[in-house]
């Protein structure tokens, strides 16, 4: 009985001895979001150098570049963990752990020299985000947040708005680049918006919007067509600061999905517009 006892106590130690410290996964991911920005910062000279051109979209040399110098960050110091990324993705199936990158999340601004832009990497275990960073290279933020800490803006705890009346509310969303084959629900959605909100924007940087309904900045966030790589950290960090994030999978694509985010006052309200308009 007690050969038993001892052997489960020390599977149980070797077992705690393989979890990865929380603090080791952000700062991998912090170091990983800074040199893949401060790259497509320096080379801003080159942001029109394109690989493919869509309808209402672009797909840069440099969100590949980033993509690899993001990954090489993160496989020093984890060789054995999986990569999702909108770049590239590296299966590892004898990990529990895979990264999740958007190399440059706002592309079309970056392209246009607009600064709302950001790079965002996360890491989940098992499906489940586990820490995060949002950078904003242009500004030199630094949103960040794992799963036993609050959230942070370099380093400074930051928190969602307490607007609880709808009317009062400024909300960010987007106009998917998908909207040809659903363009009723698309503007159904941005009409009812606008018509029940203070104020509607759209920045063009999904990562970074969420983020600043994080820091109270706006109210909330809409979209009806994301992907993982676009929310997994900057939802992460919301949540972290205080905000409901509602995630709804689209089986149209792999990885795609709707997103709401906003304090809990609000996020019945936006909601209620998502099912009435989807």
């Amino acid at each position: 009985m007690g050969f038993a006892f001892d052997c489960h106590l020390l599977h149980w130690l070797n077992s705690r001895m393989k979890e990865i410290d929380l603090t080791h996964l952000l700062d991998t991911a912090i170091c990983a979001a800074e040199a893949a920005g401060k790259h497509a910062l320096n080379n801003k000279a080159r942001r029109t150098e394109t690989t493919e051109v869509f309808a209402h979209d672009v797909k840069l040399l440099l969100d590949i570049e980033c993509q690899k110098i993001a990954e090489k960050v993160i496989l020093t110091e984890f060789p054995e963990h999986g990569i999702l990324g909108e770049e590239d993705i590296r299966e590892a199936p004898r990990s529990h752990y895979e990264w999740v990158i958007d190399p440059i999340d706002g592309t079309m601004n970056y392209t246009r020299g607009f600064p709302y832009w950001c790079v965002s990497i996360a890491v989940r275990q098992n499906g489940r985000v586990l820490a995060g960073c949002v950078f904003a290279p242009e500004s030199n933020e630094y949103y960040t947040a794992h799963i036993e800490e609050a959230a942070k803006c370099n380093g400074e705890l930051i928190h969602v708005s307490d607007t609880d009346y709808m009317g009062e509310a400024t909300v960010f969303t987007g106009i998917s680049k998908h909207m040809e084959s659903q363009q009723e629900p698309h503007f159904n959605t941005f009409r009812m918006l606008a018509l029940n909100t203070r104020k509607l924007r759209i920045n063009g940087s999904a990562a970074l919007d969420i983020c600043h309904v994080a820091a109270g900045h706006a109210d909330g966030y809409f979209e009806s067509h994301l992907y993982l790589w676009d929310h997994a950290a900057a939802g992460l960090i919301a949540e972290q600061a205080g905000a409901e994030v509602s995630i709804y999978p689209l089986d149209s694509e792999p990885h795609a999905c709707g997103v709401i985010c906003a304090n809990k006052n609000l996020i019945a309200g936006l909601r209620a517009i998502h099912k009435k308009c989807f």
